[in-house]
This record gives C-alpha cells, sequence and structure tokens, in this order.
C-alpha cells in the first residue's frame, strides 16, 4: 500500500509536468547549499518550478502521463525543472549555472513533446523566447499597416501640393 505523501508528491510532480512546456532533467550532484539556493532563486524569478523527487516517483509521473521517453534519464540524482510561461528558461538558467560552475549537468530535456539528450541544450537556448516571439509576430503585423500609413500620408502631401499650386494659379489669374 503506498504511502500518502508518495501519492501526493506523484500527483503532484505529474500535475507540475502535464502543464509544463519544457521539462528538464539534472544531475545536481555536487552543488553545496549555497549553490543550490542561488540556483532555485534564478529559476523561481522566470516562474521556473525545481524539485527534486525520487526517481522512482518521478518515473510513476512520467509514466502517468505517458512520457516513457524520459524513463531513461532518471538514473542517479535527479531534479526536475518544469518551464510554463517560457519554455526556454529552464534550460538557458541550468545551462548559464553550469557554464559558471561547472554543475549541475544537464541529463534530457522534454520541449513540446519532443526529448533531446542535455547535449542540445545549446541549440535551445538559441530559440527565441516567448517576449521574443511576440514581438516579431507584432513587427510583421506593424509593418504593412506602416506602409499604408505612408502612402496614405504620400497621398494626402501630393493632393496638399496640387490644391497649393490651384490656389496661387488663382491667385495670380485674379491679380
Amino acid at each position: 500500500m503506498p504511502r500518502p505523501e508518495k501519492v501526493e508528491v506523484v500527483e503532484r510532480t505529474a500535475e507540475a509536468a502535464e502543464k509544463a512546456s519544457c521539462i528538464v532533467l539534472a544531475d545536481f550532484t555536487g552543488l553545496n547549499v549555497e549553490e543550490a539556493t542561488d540556483l532555485r532563486k534564478k529559476l523561481r524569478a522566470e516562474s521556473v518550478d525545481y524539485r527534486v523527487v525520487k526517481n522512482t516517483l518521478a518515473e510513476l509521473s512520467f509514466k502517468k502521463l505517458g512520457y516513457d521517453e524520459l524513463l531513461e534519464y532518471l538514473e542517479g540524482p535527479t531534479a526536475l525543472a518544469f518551464g510554463y510561461d517560457d519554455p526556454g528558461a529552464p534550460v538557458r538558467i541550468l545551462l548559464d549555472f553550469h557554464k559558471r560552475i561547472e554543475k549541475p549537468k544537464i541529463k534530457a530535456i522534454w520541449f513540446e513533446g519532443q526529448v533531446f539528450p542535455g547535449e542540445e541544450a545549446e541549440k535551445i537556448t538559441k530559440l527565441p523566447s516567448r517576449k521574443e516571439l511576440y514581438a516579431q509576430v507584432v513587427g510583421g503585423l506593424n509593418a504593412p499597416i506602416t506602409g499604408f500609413v505612408w502612402v496614405l500620408n504620400g497621398l494626402l502631401q501630393n493632393l496638399v501640393g496640387v490644391l497649393s499650386a490651384i490656389q496661387r494659379k488663382k491667385d495670380e489669374e485674379n491679380k
């Protein structure tokens, strides 16, 4: 009979994994308390949920959701980072942290339904963030509108120029 606290951990982990657009599995071995606290603070600032869960409980959570591709990476100490808003945030933060102190090591990344080995983390960090994508879309939508406004402005300037010329001509004829 499973203990209620373990059932709750499996449920919460499965719920977090289901909501996440990115899950990073990392080996956190060798982090001291200060480094772990710093890492958690940086992840929390980017709305990333970071948990250390026993592999057997994480396995049950992933099996429940059908994320069987992740099971092979659940060996040794494993921390899970769930990215919700910006799917690249947990990868970028963990990779930056790893570059600085060579810990933690990214084992695997589940990104939008596909699993990538940790070695491909660099590629994922080069993807634009959600904010950058929104800016590109808005810029793309704004470009035709801006062009249209410039065309209308040019037509209005031409009309004003023609009307001014007609006015001058009439003024000269009346003299």
